[in-house]
This record gives C-alpha cells, structure tokens and sequence, in this order.
C-alpha cells in the first residue's frame, strides 16, 4: 500500500488562492503606458554572476519622442538599482527593451517623454531577479496530513513570512483544477500568475499548502537577499518508479495516479513547459525515497537516471541540475535506497548534488504517523534543506535562464479594431477562448498561451487596447480663416489633429502648402498605431494679408539738436499680396520733421502709403528728424489704413493695443543724463483696452491676515556699527487686527541699543500694537550693534493677535514658511 492516500490527499484541499492568469482579464481601464511585462511578482533566474536580463513590455498609446525604464532596489540592501535608459523598440503601439540587473527585490519603472516632458508613466510595483526552484517528489514534497489517533498530527506550518518568497498560486477546489486531474492539460493551470507563498495560497502545478517549503524559502532569501520563486510538483503517494514508467509511457496501476495522462511525471513537463520557459531554472529539489523502499537498489537507481536524463533531453537542458535528498525513513531508514540515492549523487559529471539527509529527523514527535512531518519536523526539514542548497551548491550550477517572449503584431481593422497577430509556428490559445493565430478586437486586454513544436508554452506580453484607435475626423483650418489664393506662393492648410497627418498630397506633416485651387483632403493618423480617420476635405480659392509693422532708429542716444533716421519697415506676413497700406507715425513733442523721399508731415504726424507689399515680402519708408531738448524719447507708430483686412490686427486702433500693426523705439539724449523728462508720441485714436483684473481673492470680512516684512538700514555691516531693523506689519484682511504682539529674538552678535514703538524683555525686543486696520500697516523699529562676526540671522515673528489668521499660526515658532514671520541676514566684513 503507498505511503499517501487519495483520501487524506483530498481532505486537505482548503486554499486562499484565485485562480488567475496575466492572460485572462479583459475591459481594463486602459492607460496611455501600460508595462505588461514582466508581471507583478515575477522572479527570473539569475546567472552565476548575479546577473539577468529583464525583457520589458508594454502597449502605449500617444506620441512620445522617448520611453525609458530603470528599476529601483524596494528596500535598501535588496538589489542594486539602476539609472533611466532608453527602450530599444518603439513602435505600433507596443515597446521593448532590455536591462540587466543584479540580483534582488524590485520596482520597475517606465516613462514615456515627448518634447522633454514626462507625460505618461506606469509600474511593475515587484518584480525579482533570484533563485527558481522546481520540487519533484511524493507527499513529503507536495504536502499531507497523517491522521494518528484520529488527530491530523501533520497540519501544515505557516507559509513564508518574507514577500520574496514567491509561487504560482494554485487553488485546488476549483473546477478547471479538476479537470487538469483528469486531463493534465496546462490549460487548466494558472499561468504567470506570482503571489507570496502563503499557508494555503498552493503552488503550481500540484501542491495545496505551503508545507515546509515556506519557510525554507525564508532562511533562503535572508540568506542570499534575492527572491525565490518556487514550483511545486509532488504527488503524494508515487515514487521513482511511477515517475520513472509515466516519462517513458510505461503503463503501471496505481489506486489513484492516472498513468493514462503520464501522471505524475506530467507534474514536472507541465511545470517546465508552462513556466521554465519565462523564468528559467536553477534546479530541480528530489524529495523521494520512503516509496521506493520495496525496489531493489538497481531498480532504484535505474529510476532515478531515467528521469533525470529524461527531463534534460525532453526540454532541452542537458546541464539542468538536481538536488537529491537522502530520504527513505519509514519508521527506520533503509539502505537500498539511500545507496541508490548516494550513487545518482556521487556520479561524476552527472550534475547531480546531495541534499539534505531527511532520514536523521527520527523521532515520532517529528514523524508521528514514522513518515510524514509534524509542525516541529517541518521546520527541520525546511532547515536541512535550507543548508544543502548553500551558495557552494548554487554556483557549481550553470542555470538555465528566462527566455525572451515573443510579441503580437498590431495592425488597424475596421472601426475602433486593432488585429492582433501572434507569430507562426505555434498554436494559440488567446483569453478570448479563441484559438486562431490572428484576433480582431476593440477595447481591452489581451493576450495568449503559445505553444511551440517542443511543447513549451510562451506568454507574449499582453497587449491593451484603448477605447479609440482610430481618431476623430480632423478639421482643415487656413490663415484667417479664409480659403482664396491669390499668388503662386500658395496657401498654408493647416490640421486640428495634434498628430500625424496623412495629407491627399502625400504630405505627412501638420500642415500643407497648396499652390492650385482644388480640393484637398486630410485624415488623422494614430499616434502607436498608424489608424486613419474619416477624410475630411477643403474647398480652397482665396486667402488675406497679414502685415505687421517695425520702427528702428539708426542711433539711440544723442545729443540736442542731432538727427536721427526713424525706418518704418511693413512686412507682410501672409500668402497674399497687400494692396495700398497706409503707415502713420506721431511724432512725441520735441521731435522735429526734417525731411523724407517717401513720407510727408501733417498735422503732426508723419505719414506715407505704399501702393502694394508683395506677399512675404517687406516696404520700408524712412524719414529723418531732429530732438530739439534733452530727455527720453518714445516714438509709436501705427498702420492707419490697410486695403486688405488682416487676420491679427486692424488698422487705426491705436498704438497700445498690441497689436502687430503698431511699432515702437526708444531714445535719449546723453548731454543731461540727468534729465527724466518723458514724451511720448500720442495716441488719440487708443480703441478701449479690457481693465486689469485683480487675481486676490476678496478679504476675509471675519478675519485679519497679518504678514510681517523685515528691513535692515545696512546689511554688509562692520563690527560696532549700529543696524536699524524696521519691522512692519500688513493687514490684507476684512477685519481690523488688535493686541497684535511682535517678538523679535535678539541672535548672538547683536547688542540692544535702542527702539521705537519697541522695548526689551530679555533677550528679545517686543512691540505690542493697539490696533491695524484692513489693508493699512504699522512699522516699529529698534538698533542693534553687532558685536559678532560672519553671517548673523535675525528673525522675527508675530506671537500674537486678538484675531484669527487665515493662513498663519501667530506664535508657532520660526522657519514654519508662514507670512507672519520674517527674517534678514547681515554680513560682518573687516
């Protein structure tokens, strides 16, 4: 009769953890960088360097000029972080890049930029770079209970207490894992799916419980400080030779483990196929014996080569290392087995190592039923097994790291669509249900289990679809607002879409230069992923004339009765030429017409019309003046007429509009510097300006708000000199401020001399003031002599008021930023 039976095998079936798969959710709310892989909690095999390369993934969906990625050590001591670096691959929608990194506990981050701003980032909040454990063996490795007396006297112990202790949650009670008992398909196991290893969180493909594996893999992390990712294969009730007749279809009877479906060694092809693949591997933990008790030696050994020689040609690992214990206590030790064991061990060059001696855990208060463990013979066993994967053992391993995923294709479909396609030559399983290679959908998230030829199943990073694909139909827009065309220059089309642009020219840019009247036609291009909009389409035939205008002087500072040359310079600034432009120009008082080929006076202004300005092009007209008395000169001048309209500006309105129709230069005379006599060209025909509006909000009718200004008479002081501090108190607030009180500690290296409104309690210089009504402000003052040297601080604070204030706590102390206090600095000189 076998060691585990299917009852108790069954009765324990009790666990926490969900069944779920990074494939399997759809309709999340999409963000516009999304990483997806690797996922949350994953751990990756390192080298013998300590070192891995992590493959990072993720959908986006907007412009940026740059993505990049670095990961950060969670806690201090667990894994060196890493500076930003750019991803290698941006495109359709979907990035990819490398890093390497050290072994440890991590953060990863993603940021995408565009024009040197971060607009978009996302997070895989833990992720591990460490040690992965596949475990192969009977109830001793999977987890049991052993029923003495009536009592379960082996209930398993607490899972691992540390978060990096990581497995593929597994929960036994649900449907889908009954039918991978009946049928041993990976599709009914979880897939990447990282969680802490906890009491009864399980551990993909077979075990329920944490058993004693938790806490061997805490005293392995606080060990090496690297996470553990740990998979979980034993089936309670087998031996070698059932694993041995199940790999090489060697059909065998057994009251519970179906050979039909190559159980249980479907546990250890499932587990390689399914997850090895993405995390890599260091070594398989062998926790048989007690079940092969009845086979001979040779049978044994003939077992155990058989398998492990198996699983390394199966999945293509030739070097892939097993730690064996020596276990076969079953009320005693028995020596056939551990000879065999001993032997498998011993073999040279087979890449095999010992594990722990299980069979000195002896007593029946660690083994109450001669077999299995009880709590305190769990925690030995984790200890033992702890010890012989030692750092020895795990660099005499080369281990076999993640591979890289594949990635989906993404193409525009109908509508808001996107066709995911996965790369050929596998079979699909998508977690839409369907099997084909190639997915059209909408919104969401999606993603698949591939299988290649050899079995071994890949998780191509999902792919999140946001709610529009496709933009909205875009607008045409023209200078002005006006579609004529009136020279060969042509006239700007430009697109409202803030993206690229797919012109009916060919033309990609924003905007376009059409030289022909026609219509033209635009449709917006997504961003990722390449999606054209509905055509939008333009009638042109006409456009207007943008002039500007430009006063330069050719000298700035003169003396009385120099001239100066004023050029006043009309560009047009639009595809049209301009038709009769007239340009006026007020002269300030003071400034005297001398003479101009191409402008006249009147009235006092100077003026002149241009009879065209070519589209693009400049005009300029000059005339020359004198100053006749010294002071500061501005000259403004304006367009007054303008035959075509113009889009930004309008003629006669004014020189203080802003406008670009109005110039402006400054000058002086530099005989008497002294002088700040101002004049200024007039301005009669000023169209009304829109007033300032104050951004304050309106006072407090119910409170005062006090703020407190600090001024020093000197600051750069010698020693022995007297200081006069002026300190003033504002109230900005709807009510009037009494009993205000102001303290004014007095620092090393200042001596009271004296005060006004001011006096001295102690080392510190007060003043009470009776009241201070809204918007008004009280000043007291007093003198100080230094007496030290260096740099002295002295501050002060508002201590107290009969009035609450809106934004400051009188009284609270210095250096709380508060606009009650204030501060200022001397500086002691020789």
């Amino acid at each position: 009769m076998p060691v585990d039976y299917m009852s108790s095998h069954l009765r324990n079936r009790i666990f926490i953890t969900l069944w779920a798969s990074i494939c399997w959710g759809l309709g999340q709310a999409f963000a516009q960088l999304d990483v997806t892989f690797p996922v949350d909690r994953m751990v990756i095999q390192r080298n013998n360097n300590d070192q891995a390369t992590i493959q990072i993934v993720g959908s986006y969906a907007q412009a940026f000029d740059m993505v990049e990625a670095r990961i950060v050590a969670r806690a201090v001591g667990q894994g060196t972080s890493t500076d930003w670096s750019p991803v290698q691959t941006l495109a359709n929608g979907q990035f990819q890049g490398q890093i390497v990194a050290s072994g440890g506990w991590y953060r990863i981050e993603v940021r995408g930029s565009r024009n040197g701003q971060i607009v978009a980032s996302d997070a895989v909040e833990r992720f591990g770079v460490g040690e992965v454990l596949a475990i192969v063996g009977h109830s001793n490795a999977q987890g049991t209970s052993c029923i003495v007396g009536g009592t379960d006297r082996c209930p398993t112990i607490d899972g691992a207490a540390d978060d990096r202790v990581t497995v593929v949650g597994l929960d036994q009670s649900t449907p889908e894992f009954r039918q991978y008992e009946l049928t041993a398909q990976t599709q009914y196991l979880p897939g990447l799916a990282f969680s802490q290893l906890l009491t009864r969180s399980g551990m993909s493909p077979f075990a329920s419980i944490a058993w004693f594996w938790g806490r061997m893999g805490d005293l392995l992390v606080q060990r090496m400080n690297v996470p553990v990712l740990i998979y979980n294969a034993g089936f309670g009730g087998t031996n070698m030779e059932h694993n041995y007749k199940a790999a090489y279809d060697i059909p065998f009877e057994h009251g519970f483990v179906n050979y039909s479906i190559r159980m249980p060694y479907a546990n250890l092809r499932n587990l390689m196929n399914l997850y090895v693949v993405s995390t890599g591997i260091r070594a398989v933990l062998l926790n048989h014996g007690e079940n092969d008790r009845g086979n001979a030696t040779s049978d044994i050994l003939m077992h155990h080569y058989g398998v492990i020689d198996k699983s390394r040609a199966e999945f293509s690992k030739p070097d892939l290392a097993w730690i064996i214990a020596l276990s076969s206590f079953a009320s005693a030790p028995f020596d056939n087995v551990r000879q065999a064991q001993a032997q498998v061990i011993g073999r040279a060059g087979y890449r095999t190592y010992q594990g722990p001696d299980l069979d000195q855990i002896t007593s029946l208060e660690d083994r109450p039923d001669g077999i299995h463990y009880s709590p305190t013979g769990q925690v030995k066993a984790a200890q033992r097994w702890a010890d012989a994967i030692s750092d020895n053992v795990l660099q005499s391993i080369t281990p076999y790291e993640a591979q890289s995923q594949p990635l989906v294709s993404i193409t525009c479909a109908d509508g808001q669509q996107l066709a995911l396609s996965q790369p050929d030559g596998y079979s699909y399983a998508w977690n839409t249900g369907s099997g084909d290679k190639i997915l059209t959908v909408g919104a969401g998230s999606y993603s698949a289990r591939i299988t290649d030829g050899q079995k071994r199943q890949f998780f191509p990073p999902s792919v999140t679809v946001p709610s529009m694909v496709r933009p909205g139909t875009p607008t045409i827009s023209l200078p002005g607002g006006s579609s004529e065309i009136c020279r060969t220059t042509g006239l700007v089309l430009s697109s409202s879409y803030d993206g690229p642009n797919r012109w009916s020219t060919g033309v990609t840019a924003p905007s376009i230069t059409v030289t022909a009247a026609g219509i033209y036609s635009l449709q917006a291009q997504h961003p990722a992923y390449g999606c054209l909009s509905n055509s939008v389409s333009k009638i042109i035939n006409l456009a207007t004339a943008d002039l500007s205008l430009r006063l330069d002087v050719s000298r700035h500072s003169l003396v009385v009765g120099d001239t100066v040359r004023f050029t006043l310079t009309v560009r047009n600034e639009s595809t049209c030429d301009a038709a009769s432009t007239t340009v006026r120009n007020r002269l300030p008082a003071n400034v005297a017409f001398v003479s101009s080929t191409n402008m006249s006076l009147a009235d006092g202004a100077v003026s002149g019309t241009i009879a065209a300005v070519p589209a693009g092009g400049t005009v300029s007209l000059q005339y020359v003046a004198r100053l006749t008395a010294p002071g500061n000169y501005l000259n403004a001048a304006e367009l007054s007429a303008q035959t075509n309209l113009d889009p930004d500006s309008q003629p006669n309105s004014g020189t203080g509009d802003g406008q670009d129709d109005t110039a402006q230069a400054d000058l002086r005379t530099s005989s008497d510097r002294s002088t700040s006599d101002l004049f200024v060209s007039p301005n009669p025909n000023q169209i009304p300006l829109a007033s300032v509006q104050s951004n304050q909000p309106a006072p407090d009718p119910a409170k005062a708000d006090l703020s407190l200004i600090m001024k020093a008479s000197n600051r750069i002081v010698k020693s022995g000199q007297p200081v006069t501090f002026t300190l003033t108190v504002n109230n900005l607030g709807g009510q009037t401020a009494t009993n205000v009180r102001i303290q004014n500690p007095l620092p090393t290296g200042l001596e009271f001399v004296g005060a006004s409104g001011m006096n001295q309690e102690g080392s510190a210089i007060n003043a009470t003031i009776g009241q201070i009504t809204p918007n008004q402000s009280v000043s007291v003052t007093f003198v100080a002599r230094v007496t030290g040297r260096g740099t002295i601080s002295n501050a002060a604070q508002i201590t107290a008021s009969d009035q609450p204030d809106p934004d400051s706590t009188p009284g609270n102390g210095l250096d709380k930023g508060e606009d009650d206090e204030a501060r200022t600095d001397l500086r002691v000189v020789e």
